[in-house]
C-alpha cells in the first residue's frame, strides 16, 4: 500500500530528506482546499494522544494477562500437579500472546506518529498497514464463549484453579480485575479503534494528505469491527452471566451451573416479597427457601398476606430466573458493579414458571404473582420440591409491575430451543390433532351409518323390483304353457244378464 502512504516524516527509516518531501507534499495538498482549522488541529492532536493512551493502556492489561494468569498456569501445566490441562489453557486464553505481541509492535509506530504530532500529520496509513492482523481478531472472537464455560466448568471441579483466580484477581497488579475483565479487553478494542478513528476523520478536511487513508482504513476496520460488535454484545453478555455466577454463594438450590451456552442475562432488581400468614390455609409448609403452597388451594391475593415483607433478588434470564437473599455474611472486594454476595432460594426454568396480575389493596400496591411448578422427575433435583411454589411480590410503582409481568411472560413465550417448551407443544399440537381425529373419527361413524342406511333402502327397493320382475316372469311362463285364465266373451255379461222368462 506504499503508493497509498503519506510518507509521515517521523516514520523508521524515512530521513530528514523524507521528512522533508512528506512536508511539501502535504502542503501542496492543503492547498488544494480549505485549510486546516485551529479548532480541527487541536482536536486532532487531542483524538491522537486518545489513541495513544488507550493503547498504552490496552498493551499493558495485555501484559499483565500474560504474566499473571497465562504464564503461570503454562509452568503448572507443565508439571504433573498443573492446576488445569493445556488444552483448557489454549481454549480460555486463544491467540491472546499473539495478539499481545503484535499490539506492542503497533503502539511503538502509533507513539512515534503522536510524540511528534502536527497540523499535518498522519496515522491513517499506520491502521491501513496493520489491517490485515485486526481481520485476527475474529478467531478470538469466536472462541470467546466457549473459553467463559470452561472456566467455569474448570473452576467448578478444580479448587485450586477456582484459588488461583481469586489470588489474581486481588493482585495489586490487576487493578482487581478479575480474568473475565481481562478477556473481554480484545472484544472491546476494535470499536474503540472505529469510534477514535471516525473522530478523527470528522476533523481532517478533505484536502488534508491523511484523509485518504483514514477513510479506506476506517470502512475496511469497519467490516471486521461490525463482526466483533455483535461478538462483543454476545461477549458482554456472557460476561455479565458469569459475574452473576461469581456473585453467587453456593446453595443446593442451584440446578446446574449458571453459565452455559444458550443462557443470555436479561435484566435484575429487587423486589419486595411477601409471605402468607402462619395461619393462612395458603402456608401448608414452609421450606427454608420459601413458603410452598398446595396448588388446589386458593390463589394468595394481598388482602391475605402480611404486612411484613422481606426483599428477594431477582434475576432474569432467557430460560430461567434466580429469586435470591442477600448474604451479608460475605463481600466481594473485587473492583466491580457487584459489591453483594447473592445465596440462591430458587432456581427454575421459565418454563416451570407462571406470572398473575394480582389487584392493588390499601396495604399493598403493585403486586403481582409468581408460580414456580415442580421440575420434571427427570430435570430435578434431590432438593427440588414436589409441589408448585407461589411468591407474590410488589414493585415500587406500576410501570416496573407491568415491565416484570410483560418480561416473564414473553420470554417464558420464547424460551425456545428447550425441551420442556418442545414437550409442551408437542403436547398441545397432539391434544389438537388427538381432538381432530375424534372429531373426524365422529364424522367417519356419522357417514358410514348413513351411508349404510341408504345402502338398505337401495337393496330393499332392488329386492322389491326383484320380486316383482319375478313375478312377471312366471305369469308369462304360464301364458306359454296354454294355461290361459278364462276370458269372458263379447255380449257374455249381457246374456247372463237376460232374464230367464224370456228364454
Amino acid at each position: 500500500m506504499g503508493n497509498q502512504q503519506s510518507a509521515p516524516p517521523d516514520e523508521p527509516g524515512t530521513g530528514a530528506s523524507g521528512e522533508r518531501r512528506s512536508t511539501r507534499r502535504s502542503t501542496k495538498a492543503l492547498s488544494t482546499g480549505p485549510p486546516i482549522t485551529e479548532e480541527q488541529v487541536r482536536k486532532r492532536q487531542h483524538i491522537s494522544k486518545e489513541i495513544l493512551d488507550t493503547e498504552r493502556k490496552y498493551v499493558h492489561h495485555l501484559d499483565t494477562l500474560c504474566r499473571v494468569y497465562i504464564a503461570p498456569l503454562k509452568e503448572s501445566a507443565s508439571s504433573n500437579k498443573g492446576m488445569i490441562r493445556a488444552e483448557d489453557i489454549k481454549l480460555i486464553f486463544s491467540i491472546v500472546e499473539v495478539i499481545a505481541n503484535f499490539h506492542k509492535t503497533f503502539l511503538d509506530e502509533v507513539e512515534a506518529r503522536v510524540q511528534n504530532w502536527g497540523p499535518v500529520q498522519c496515522i491513517g496509513d499506520v491502521f491501513l498497514k496493520n489491517l490485515d492482523f485486526f481481520k485476527f481478531y475474529s478467531t478470538y472472537v469466536n472462541g470467546y464463549n466457549e473459553a467463559m464455560m470452561c472456566i467455569s466448568r474448570c473452576t467448578d471441579k478444580n479448587k485450586q484453579f477456582a484459588e488461583f483466580l481469586e489470588a489474581a484477581a486481588h493482585n495489586p497488579a490487576t487493578d482487581l480485575l478479575d480474568l473475565a475483565s481481562f478477556l473481554i479487553m480484545p472484544i472491546q478494542r476494535l470499536p474503540r479503534y472505529v469510534m477514535l478513528l471516525a473522530d478523527l476523520l470528522k476533523n481532517t478536511p478533505a484536502s488534508h494528505p491523511d484523509h485518504a487513508n483514514l477513510t479506506q482504513a476506517l470502512q475496511r476496520l469497519k467490516s471486521v469491527a461490525d463482526f466483533v460488535n455483535e461478538a462483543k454484545r454476545k461477549a458482554e453478555n456472557a460476561q455479565k452471566v458469569m459475574e452473576v455466577q461469581n456473585s453467587l454463594c453456593s446453595s443446593k438450590h442451584m440446578n446446574g451451573p449458571l453459565v452455559v451456552p444458550h443462557r443470555k442475562f436479561i435484566a435484575e432488581g429487587d423486589l419486595a416479597y411477601h409471605p402468607p400468614p402462619k395461619t393462612s390455609p395458603l402456608a401448608l409448609k414452609k421450606s427454608p427457601s420459601s413458603s410452598i403452597f398446595d396448588p388446589s388451594s386458593p390463589p394468595p391475593s394481598p388482602s391475605n398476606l402480611r404486612n411484613k415483607q422481606e426483599v428477594l433478588h431477582f434475576h432474569l434470564f432467557n430460560d430461567c430466573i434466580l429469586l435470591s437473599r442477600e448474604d451479608k455474611s460475605l463481600v466481594n472486594f473485587r473492583k466491580s458493579d457487584l459489591a453483594k454476595k447473592w445465596r440462591v432460594k430458587v432456581m427454575a426454568k421459565l418454563t416451570q414458571v407462571e406470572t398473575k396480575y394480582l389487584p392493588d389493596t390499601p396495604t399493598i400496591k403493585y403486586a403481582f404473582e409468581v408460580i414456580v411448578a415442580p421440575a420434571s422427575s427427570s430435570s430435578s433435583s434431590s432438593s427440588s420440591p414436589s409441589v408448585s411454589r407461589s411468591f407474590v411480590f410488589s414493585a415500587t410503582d406500576q410501570a416496573t409491575k407491568e415491565d416484570w409481568i410483560k418480561q416473564l411472560y414473553l420470554l417464558r413465550s420464547q424460551a425456545m430451543p428447550r425441551k420442556e417448551v418442545v414437550d409442551a407443544e408437542a403436547e398441545e399440537i397432539a391434544a389438537q390433532n388427538i381432538d381432530k381425529q375424534r372429531k373426524e373419527e365422529a364424522k367417519r361413524q356419522k357417514e358410514e351409518v348413513k351411508k349404510k342406511q341408504e345402502e338398505d333402502k337401495r337393496r330393499a327397493k332392488e329386492e322389491k323390483a326383484k320380486a316383482s320382475q319375478q313375478e312377471e316372469a312366471q305369469r308369462k311362463k304360464k301364458k306359454k304353457k296354454g294355461e290361459k285364465e278364462p276370458l269372458i266373451k263379447k255380449g257374455e255379461k249381457k246374456k247372463k244378464g237376460i232374464c230367464p222368462c224370456f228364454g
